[in-house]
């Protein structure tokens, strides 16, 4: 009965010694292999590319093994075999996080063959440690950062010299050996855009003719269409990837910001006589956008839906164009309105006239004379000058207009606007008005010229310079 027992026991022991070998040397376990085992298939969570693959490149003298008698032994019935030449070298890119190297070993193979991943040398294998001609693990690098990498493998120069092999690799499940001359690249690595526009990116993809797939990693911010076009749907920051059919990506950042919109209207200021109107135009960026128009005070000018100011009262109002669009931007437009004839004239408001002498006869003004009317408004008293530096002046001379400004009151003299509109027989001439303060309005043109002069401190002087021509 004891020799029953101690038979059985030792074949229960002999049983559990190959249940083991073959999960060490079976290769379908979890994820369960080390270096240095039996690995004839890829464990889960891992894919397996022959020697053979054209993707694998190697450089230098390689033989294939086939036809050996350890060829049934092989993955797929092949391996690369070197020469022993200590230039002999592998190269394979893949996309991933993680890799294995499948060689076989023997005591004559070399005993240091070095890995570079992404040109940093991350280890090396032994191939002579094993005596084995099955698919072994020979090397192993996980945790890599999930994008495209480039491993060289190549025999270390304090090696014994001698040949060494490759059987497989292996990479992620999910992850993709790629070609050395496969590339993709745009032609944009970052894109600015408005919110509603559209710009294209093109891609670049060797070899030529491969498909690409566009993909937004923000829709809400900015959209991709299939053929790269990117527009703009709100602000914020996202990324376009473009991705060739064997995994290789490419991406440009986009940034959206908001529309840039504004409203101005062709005049700052404008004069009218009771009774007179006159049509302000708006123009918006984007062009279309809806404005409102309104009047800050309907005595003295009224203005309806199209911008037509009409005036009703002497005094001064501001015309103001709102855009409808939710911006809720807006421009105005100072109308001075004065009564007809030689009536009364608003409070704070004063004409001077200047006059220069032209000779020979002009049709636009038979008696020769050169005539300016200034028309100012303002809460307080202002001593307005206005002289020519020439007496006489023939038909093309040049010459220049000095206004002088000054707040002779006690009070500030509020958003000044000077209005100087030129007789039909002269032109003035815009780009050379100059004044010690403010700013020349774009509306001006070189019939009349609008300077927006701002606030005048009690006592305060401001100059104002106009070049003129006179004309036929």
């Amino acid at each position: 009965m004891k020799n029953y027992f101690k038979k059985f026991s030792i074949m229960f022991v002999m049983a559990l010694a190959i249940i083991g070998i073959g999960m060490i040397y079976g290769g379908n376990g979890a994820n369960a292999a080390t270096v240095g085992q039996q690995l004839t298939s890829p464990e889960s969570g891992w894919q397996r590319y022959d020697d053979s693959d054209l993707k694998i490149q190697y450089i230098g003298s390689w033989g294939i093994g086939y036809n050996s008698s350890s060829q049934a032994n092989w993955y797929n019935s092949s391996i690369h075999t070197n020469s022993g030449n200590k230039d002999d070298s592998v190269k394979f890119e893949f996309y991933g996080t993680k890799f294995r190297i499948i060689s076989s070993t023997f005591y004559d193979r070399n005993n240091k063959v070095d890995v570079i991943c992404d040109g940093i040398n991350i280890g090396n294998f032994n191939s002579s440690t094993f005596n084995s001609n099955n698919p072994i693990l020979v090397f192993e690098k996980t945790g890599l950062s999930s994008d495209r990498h480039s491993v060289t493998i190549k025999e270390d120069a304090s090696s014994n010299g001698y040949y060494w092999m490759i059987d497989a690799v292996d990479i992620d499940s999910n992850g993709k050996l790629v070609s050395n001359n496969e590339s993709i690249s745009l032609d944009k690595s970052t894109m600015n855009i408005t919110e509603g526009d559209s710009q294209q990116i093109s891609a670049t993809i060797t070899p030529v003719g491969g498909q690409v797939t566009w993909k937004s990693s923000d829709p809400s911010v900015a959209t991709v269409d299939s053929t790269g076009k990117v527009t703009g749907a709100k602000e914020g920051t996202c990324t376009i990837t473009a991705t060739t059919a064997d995994g290789l990506t490419a991406t440009c950042i986009v940034t959206v910001t908001k529309e840039n919109k504004w409203i101005s209207l062709n005049k700052a200021s404008t004069n009218l006589t009771i009774d007179d109107s006159e049509t302000l135009i708006a123009t918006t960026t984007p062009a279309g956008i809806s404005v409102k128009w309104s009047s800050s005070d309907t005595s003295v000018a009224t203005v309806d839906s199209n911008g037509k100011v009409t005036a009703i009262g002497a005094g001064t109002a501001t015309i103001t164009a709102t855009t409808l669009d939710g911006s809720n931007l807006s421009a105005s437009c100072i109308v001075t309105v004065v009564p007809k004839g030689n009536g009364p004239t608003p409070a704070g408001t004063e004409y001077i006239t200047n006059i220069a002498h032209a000779k020979g006869d002009n049709t636009n003004n038979p008696g020769g004379e050169v005539t300016i009317i200034f028309h100012g408004s303002a809460d307080t008293t202002l001593s307005v000058v206005k002289t020519a530096d020439v007496k006489d002046v023939w038909i093309g001379d040049n010459f220049t207009y000095t206004l002088v400004i000054t707040n002779t009151g006690t009070k500030t003299a509020k958003a000044v606007v000077v209005n100087d509109p030129a007789p039909n027989h002269i032109d003035f001439n815009v780009s050379g008005v100059t004044t010690t303060q403010g700013s020349i309005d774009s509306s001006s043109t070189s019939k009349n010229i609008t300077v927006n002069v701002g606030d005048i401190l009690p006592g305060g002087t401001v100059t104002i310079k106009v070049p003129a021509t006179v004309i036929a």
